[in-house]
């Protein structure tokens, strides 16, 4: 069996033959040609095989379009997609579920709401990652002690979007680490950061790698009680029952290393483990690289030298590559790689898969056993349960929403100008007569759709702008899509109550006021049900494509069909199965029918010269709508079902984006 240097066991994960196809298709300069295209699929991960060890913090490096991130991303298993190849862990198979419990990826830019304070987004990130029975006190205590492990301890209640980058970065890493990881992967951690604050990332990447004692505690908080086995006697000898004396290799960060929101999950009786790191770097200075233990170097897709990191100058030397004195290492190497005046790449490769011919037999590997038995933790894990994740999410959103209050009622006030336009144009048109029964109709049609049209551009934008916050959290498994699905929508209720009333009240208050409260109530109530199936018809757009854009511009069509068949533009009896597809007859038509069915007479003179309506039921009859007792409410229940039918076709449209591609 392997094992590492002081003798105990550990980790390691190994990945076999990897390759990644991408499709990929001719490019027309004309639209026309857009159908026509040549389908063909391009290589961007060639046979790459390699292995990481806890203990392990290995540099990926390499030029643009190398392949850097997609390596990372297919080791880690956050890659969807043609990739072929596998990826084990001490000879056990890895499934994906597993692999992102027992990893975390840091992504290049850091996703997360930016209106949350550091301490509130680890706090919230916390009942997700954390085991269901973790007490709320533990929770706040992991949060505590990873703010100060990372250094954001005096930054804990300043929102994210006032964080500096080297803080985000940070916050980002102590996000990663609530799950207590053993395998980090981490995409150009250090971009867009100063060379200080990307030397302090990679340094505490650096101790994170480092020993440490096994807390009892720590493993609790991770995966429930269930999954800790308590030492025999005779194996804990005189250490303490709760933890093993751990190694410190650097006593300036001794404080880092005995927090214990960072130390790491026993994986057996009395084993003891490292984290591993692997990251995917641009440029790093020299003092940067010197704190990685391993390089992986890329060309193309495949990997031209993995070896550690004082062993790669004696690798390029005996090819006659020379790294020059007070020369930054990873300068030299990336240069050699990229330049295409020699052939370097192809003999480094040459030399490199001759040199590790067999390498990846698997003999090396430790006991497929105990990869098996520490994959049984995983398995104990409980996360909260699906009810719980939407009361959070919902907490969520609301909590986005009144932080950014400003750009709130600036909108609402936008809204009420419409309202008192609206008001101001119809005015006095509420009395009963032949020549105010199109005014009337007119008012009503309006109503519904500035509500309509309101709700459904207004959250048209919604999924292209959370897309990629929604891939990474569900492709982490931190909630499921159906919970972040029906929180959102419901978020949206009470905004779409209260401004559909704020905006009635105006109107009613100028036109309709001699009909009573009760009408009110009412006409309320079926607008703020036209405007929950505006919400539903808006993420339907919303969910038809990846950028907003398009989102608005497609509606184009689907409004025209909506409004023609509303019952305001055309007699829709003449095609009557037509009409039901529209949000705008049914919100139409249940107001029409509140407001005339009551209505036993109107006036009529004698030399009226128009039409002449009796009382309201032949004002319905000549819009086609219906008289019947029931027609209220079932165009209530009919808006309700229009809106389900949106969302639920909108649901399969962001799941098939969402599982498209990776969560990288």
């Amino acid at each position: 069996m392997h094992k590492e240097s002081n003798g105990q066991q550990g980790l390691c994960l190994e990945w076999k033959q990897l390759n990644y196809y991408v499709p990929a298709q001719e490019q027309s300069n004309y639209s026309f040609w857009q159908g026509c295209r040549k389908k063909r699929e391009l290589q961007i991960l060639h046979d790459v095989s390699g292995h990481l060890k806890t203990g392990d913090l290995i540099a990926i490096l390499g030029g643009s379009g190398a392949g850097k991130t997609t390596l990372l991303a297919a080791i880690s298993q956050r890659l969807r997609g043609n990739l072929t190849g596998d990826v084990v862990l001490n000879g056990v198979a890895m499934e994906r579920d597993h692999m992102t419990r027992i990893s975390s990826f840091l992504p290049q830019f850091e996703i997360n709401v930016k209106t949350f304070t550091a301490h509130e987004h680890l706090y919230f990130m916390s009942h997700f990652k954390m085991h269901r029975r973790t007490s709320a006190a533990e929770k706040r205590q992991r949060v505590a002690d990873l703010l100060h492990a990372v250094g954001l301890r005096d930054s804990a209640h300043t929102r994210i979007q006032q964080l500096s980058g080297g803080e985000r970065k940070r916050l980002s890493l102590a996000e990663e680490l609530i799950t207590d990881p053993i395998f980090l992967f981490c995409d150009e951690p250090t971009t867009g950061l100063d060379s200080f604050s990307a030397y302090s990332v990679i340094k505490t990447l650096r101790h994170l790698v480092t020993r440490r004692r096994i807390n009892k505690h720590s493993l609790t908080q991770v995966y429930g009680e269930d999954s800790f086995t308590t030492p025999s006697s005779s194996s804990r000898g005189s250490s303490d029952s709760n933890s093993i004396e751990m190694e410190i290799v650097d006593k300036s960060h001794e404080s880092l290393l005995e927090l214990p929101a960072l130390q790491l999950v026993q994986s057996s009786a009395n084993g003891r483990h490292k984290k591993a790191a692997i990251c995917s770097i641009h440029q790093p200075t020299s003092d940067i690289f010197e704190l990685f233990t391993h390089i992986i170097l890329m060309d193309g897709g495949r990997i031209i030298y993995q070896g550690r990191t004082e062993q790669a100058a004696k690798f390029f030397t005996n090819l006659g590559f020379h790294l020059p004195l007070n020369c930054n290492p990873a300068d030299f190497y990336l240069k050699t790689l990229v330049d295409k005046s020699t052939p370097s790449s192809e003999l480094l490769r040459v030399k490199y898969e001759h040199d590790t011919d067999g390498l990846y037999s698997g003999s090396w590997l430790l006991e497929r056993t105990y990869g098996g038995d520490y994959l049984k933790h995983v398995d104990n894990f409980k996360k909260i349960r699906w009810l719980y994740q939407v009361y959070l999410l919902v907490l969520r959103f609301m909590t986005e929403d009144l932080r950014n209050i400003r750009d709130g009622l600036i909108g609402f006030g936008f809204f009420m100008i419409t309202s008192v336009t609206l008001s101001l144009l119809y005015s006095g048109v509420g009395g009963l007569t032949q020549r105010t029964v199109q005014d009337v109709g007119g008012s009503i049609f309006m109503l519904s759709t500035e509500i309509i049209f309101t709700f459904s551009y207004g959250v048209a934008y919604v999924f292209p702008a959370a897309l990629p916050i929604i891939r990474r959290e569900v492709g982490e498994g931190t909630y499921s899509l159906s919970a972040y699905y029906v929180a959102l929508m419901l978020s949206f209720v009470p905004v779409v109550f209260f401004k559909s009333f704020a905006f009635l009240s105006v109107i009613y208050a100028s036109i309709y006021y001699t009909r009573g409260f009760l009408l009110f109530l009412y006409m309320g109530f079926l607008l703020s049900l036209a405007g929950i199936a505006g919400v539903g018809y808006g993420v339907f757009l919303s969910s038809l494509f990846e950028n907003d854009r398009l989102a608005s511009e497609c509606a184009a069509p689907f409004d025209l069909v909506f409004l023609i068949f509303g019952g305001s533009y055309m007699n829709v009896d003449s095609i009557p199965l037509i009409k039901y597809i529209s949000l705008f007859f049914y919100s139409n038509e249940a107001l029409m029918y509140k407001f005339w069915i009551d209505i036993d007479k109107i006036d009529c003179p004698t030399n009226e010269t128009h039409p002449c309506f009796k009382n309201g039921t032949e004002v319905l009859q000549q819009g086609s709508y219906r008289t019947a007792d029931y027609t209220y409410w079932l165009d209530c229940v009919s808006l309700m079902a229009v809106a389900l039918a949106f969302h639920f076709v909108s649901f399969f449209l962001l799941r098939r984006y969402v599982n498209r591609s990776g969560y990288y």
